[in-house]
């Protein structure tokens, strides 16, 4: 139930991380600059969503179908994502930081991959009923597409360099 738990939250992070450093300067890059700058766009609105604590906003920024696949090959709906965001969002206690990196970026048309780096530092209720020190690290792919009211999350996957501390321990 553990790795579930992290798992789903390296999940919700990556919805959650906000646009952080080099923003103007990725922008920039490459011909997948405009999609890029969008995408930092909403990836700081997901951000100020999960710091104000408002699950809509948040799950206002995912696609109709939005999903996410984990590592042991189970896909979590759209329902199950909402609940769990949802779950997420009550046991922050405070957020300490929150950031991502977009590593790279595919556009296909209306498609858009983003591999993304993030890391979540939170003061957050844990399994003993006990608010704990709790950072997460996570590398995945988030798929976005383009829809008549602009960019959504579709997807997530392909999560991989996961890692939580807990009290500055693994956890």
């Amino acid at each position: 139930m553990r790795t579930h738990a992290g798992i789903w939250g390296m999940l919700v992070l990556l919805g959650c991380a906000g646009a952080q450093g080099h923003a103007a300067a990725e922008a920039g890059s490459g011909g997948n600059g405009r999609v890029r700058a969008e995408l930092v766009q909403l990836y700081e609105v997901n951000r100020q969503a999960f710091l104000a604590r408002d699950p809509d906003a948040v799950m206002a920024l995912r696609a109709d179908d939005f999903h996410s696949m984990t590592p042991d090959g189970r896909t979590h709906d759209r329902a199950a994502m909402e609940l769990y965001i949802r779950g997420f969002i009550n046991g922050v206690e405070r957020w300490n930081g929150l950031t991502f990196r977009i590593d790279s970026l595919a556009v296909r048309g209306d498609t858009a991959a983003a591999i993304v780096t993030q890391h979540a530092d939170r003061m957050a209720l844990r399994e003993d009923n006990r608010v704990h020190h709790v950072e997460t690290w996570v590398t995945q792919r988030e798929t976005w597409v383009r829809t008549r009211n602009g960019w959504r999350m579709w997807r997530v996957d392909q999560l991989r360099g996961q890692r939580r501390r807990v009290d500055g321990q693994p956890g």
